[in-house]
């Protein structure tokens, strides 16, 4: 008796799950070098705007992350994606962040003991990391926010990007 395809369909994805490559998780630094070279390669005055994972783990790294581009001269922005060092570019009609990533900023492993530090909570995983400006004039600043998310509450911090120091908290309870 032959086996239907529908009985060798659990088989062949688990198949192809096994062969396929993991992805390593990494910190938001970890792929800057090519994130920034595949941004000058989209627009050569591109400059970095925004980092971010939705799902980030307990020690700060994540399988991907999403950096935004935003190119002065063009005026137009790019959503840059890294999956361990391979990177996508992918243009955009909005532009949601235009100032520069300036001075230097530690990196989300550090971020997320910070996070931890101040007393956020960061569970097993599905914390949302994000490194962006923030304000307006003299008082514009990058700041590292670092999120998590239950059924019952959503806290967050907001941290000195490179010093790591609380800037606020914010805690939203669901129920």
């Amino acid at each position: 008796m032959r086996p239907r395809l529908s009985q060798l369909v659990p088989g062949i994805a688990l198949a192809f799950a096994l062969a396929a490559p993991a992805m390593a998780a990494s910190t938001a630094k970890a792929a800057l070098k090519e994130v920034t070279a595949a941004s000058k390669q989209w627009q050569p005055d591109a400059v970095l705007t925004h980092v971010s994972t939705l799902a980030a783990t307990p020690d700060g790294k994540a399988r991907s992350w999403l950096y935004t581009a935003y190119s002065p001269q063009a005026k137009k922005s790019a959503i840059v994606t890294a999956r361990d060092l391979k990177v996508e570019v992918e243009p955009v009609n909005r532009n949601t962040s235009v100032e520069p990533l300036a001075g230097d900023w530690m990196d989300s492993d550090k971020a997320m003991d910070a996070a931890r530090k101040a007393g956020l909570e960061t569970g097993a995983g599905g914390t949302g990391l994000g490194l962006t400006t923030f304000g307006a004039g003299s008082g514009k600043r990058v700041y590292w926010t670092v999120t998590v998310m239950t059924d019952a509450a959503i806290s967050s911090v907001t941290l000195d990007p490179a010093t790591g120091a609380l800037v606020r908290r914010d805690d939203v309870k669901l129920k």
